[in-house]
């Protein structure tokens, strides 16, 4: 009994079985509190570790981002034209020439005063003298760039870059010695923009907090608030260094993750270090160990009821397969198989789409018969339940494989006749239910509806519909309009896709100029001419690419097809085009 069950349900067994496994690991867990809060605590400490050197490394780039781009700009004779006389704080002509982090500028001359700026912020620096200043000697006499570290100018901790600029005219690469030193280039970053950019977006809340000092010296250069500085707290945590990640005792917070990361500035190393009390954490940590509770009672229910279903499913599969079975027979009995051709020829020039009953209205072009070639030659198994002897038709199409039904009264040996419609749809039915994915033609429903009442047909069409809804089905229903009541053809009509008809229409706007255009060239085709680009151009006298984008349209309409002859272009109409005209 269960190995029945596992060749019929394998699907359902290995996912039964995952689900199985999946809960045993999530119970060992479970059993185990202290480990998986330890788990845990190890996963948020190197996530903070992370975040340190992230936001660490980010204030470094920003820094020597600022640092290249300044470079960059004194080594150009932009410098020269550039007007910073007025303060305006218009970066404009900057950002131009580089995707630039700066957004100040001061020039200084060459005796160290400060002669023009970019931002109204700093005018009240106009005309102070810097020459004793590290960020105005130290480019000066190295004729490098400098990066000042923490400058303090008034309650703003600033950070100060600085690169020489030289007489010159022309690019040269740095560094630049052509010409005599003529001062200095300069930016200011404020270290609460700093903050905002890259701390504040992790350590804004009450979790954690942060200090940011230098390393050297100990001093608080930016911490969170509410804080001591620096200094009165460290003798009570762990000596730092870069790439620290630990936890601690810390006084009036208990255990504390500490974390720690170097970033450096010129010839300064400032260093980020973040603290975070795991009593602040606390809360996740009992809502990841809920989450694992609730995942086990999860899949405890789920695995029981997959069980329930399997059991359900092997009680139901003997009912189910006798029916199965009795299907089969009909077929075999038939001679009905389920085979596949390919690569037979067909002029279809409409592409069709499973779970759909498609209705055709027939004339003399086959329609119908062409659209079921071309949705066998896509790999669906067919069956055609048709009024014209299937031998004819195998013949014409040449069809090896593929099933027919004749729709006769007359008994014809090895051929399956039937017209009876509760038989054909329960042998359509059988059909589809064997095979993966299948077409369906039933040529002239005219036909079955004198051998049928039409209250059954209508039922079978929606019985049908709802056929083709639930499996891989394209189901082709051809008619001759002609032969049909008008409310009787609604009542189909409203069961289906009118493939040629109110369905196809509606998705198609034509202007006049297009509309004649196909009338042109479905003259020029019943004549057996050849209709090119030119002779549309100087037919309706319009340009080469109005031709051009009106031919493209109804190609993508599906209306003309252009067929390359050599290096001649034939443009034909679709049996579409000729339904619309």
């Amino acid at each position: 009994m269960w190995e029945k069950m596992m060749k019929s349900n394998r699907i359902l067994v290995l996912i039964l079985a995952s689900l199985i496994i999946l809960g045993i690991i999530i119970f060992i867990n479970i059993l185990s509190f202290a480990n998986i809060e330890d788990v845990i605590i190890n996963q948020l400490m190197e996530n903070q570790r992370l975040e340190t050197e992230f936001a660490a490394n980010s204030i470094e780039n920003h820094i020597k981002q600022v640092k290249d781009e300044l470079v960059t700009l004194s080594k150009f004779p932009l410098m020269e034209s550039l007007d910073l006389n007025n303060c305006t704080g218009d970066m404009r002509i900057i950002h131009e020439n580089i995707e630039s982090k700066i957004d100040s500028l001061l020039r200084v001359d060459k005796h160290g005063n400060i002669v023009e700026c970019s931002s109204p912020r700093f005018s009240n620096f106009l005309g102070l003298n810097i020459k004793n200043k590290d960020y105005f000697k130290t480019p000066k006499e190295t004729n490098e760039p400098f990066i000042a570290g923490l400058v303090r100018q008034g309650t703003s901790h600033q950070i100060i870059i600085s690169t020489p600029l030289f007489e010159t005219t022309s690019y040269t690469p740095y560094p630049n010695f052509i010409g005599d030193f003529n001062g200095i280039l300069m930016t200011i970053i404020e270290l609460d923009h700093l903050y905002n950019l890259y701390l504040h977006p992790f350590w804004s809340s009450d979790r954690s907090f942060f200090f940011l000092i230098n390393a050297d010296t100990g001093e608080t250069l930016l911490k969170s608030e509410g804080v001591s500085d620096y200094n009165d707290i460290k003798s009570s945590i762990p000596e730092t260094k870069n790439g620290l990640s630990t936890i601690f005792d810390f006084d009036g917070f208990g255990d504390t993750i500490l974390t720690s990361s170097d970033l450096i500035l010129g010839s300064e190393t400032w260093r980020l270090i973040v603290l975070t009390p795991l009593k602040n954490i606390g809360s996740e940590i009992s809502a990841v160990q809920k989450r694992h509770f609730f995942s086990l009672a999860f899949i405890i229910i789920v695995v029981f009821s997959g069980f329930l279903l399997l059991i359900s499913l092997y009680k139901s599969r003997e009912e189910v397969q006798t029916k199965l079975d009795r299907a089969n027979v009909t077929l075999e009995k038939l001679g009905i198989k389920i085979e596949f051709e390919k690569d037979k020829f067909t002029r279809a020039d409409v592409s069709l789409d499973a779970g759909k009953v498609y209705l055709v209205k027939e004339d003399d072009e086959n329609h119908a018969h062409e659209l079921f070639i071309s949705s066998l030659n896509k790999g669906y198994a067919g069956l055609g339940i048709v009024r014209e002897d299937p031998r004819k038709i195998r013949e014409k199409y040449n069809l090896q494989k593929t099933s027919f039904i004749w729709l006769t009264n007359i008994k014809v040996d090895k051929i399956p006749c039937e017209t009876n419609i509760d038989n054909i749809f329960n042998l359509v039915s059988e059909f589809v239910k064997k095979s993966k994915k299948s077409v369906i033609l039933i040529d002239r429903l005219d036909y079955i509806l004198t051998e049928n009442a039409f209250d059954n047909v209508i039922k079978k069409i929606h019985a049908l519909k709802d056929l083709s809804l639930s499996c891989e089905t394209i189901i082709i229903l051809s008619v001759k309009p002609e032969l049909f009541d008008e409310k009787q053809l609604k009542a189909i009509e409203a069961e289906t896709v009118d493939l040629y008809g109110k369905h196809f229409r509606k998705n198609v706007e034509l202007s006049d100029l297009e509309l004649s255009i196909l009338k042109y060239v479905n003259g020029n085709n019943a004549s057996n001419k050849l209709v090119s680009y030119k002779d549309i151009t100087r037919k309706f006298g319009i340009t080469k690419p109005t031709t051009r984008s009106k031919i493209r349209k109804l190609q993508r309409l599906q209306l003309l097809d252009v067929e390359q002859k050599g290096r001649f272009k034939s443009i034909k109409i679709t049996s579409a085009g000729r339904r619309i005209i």
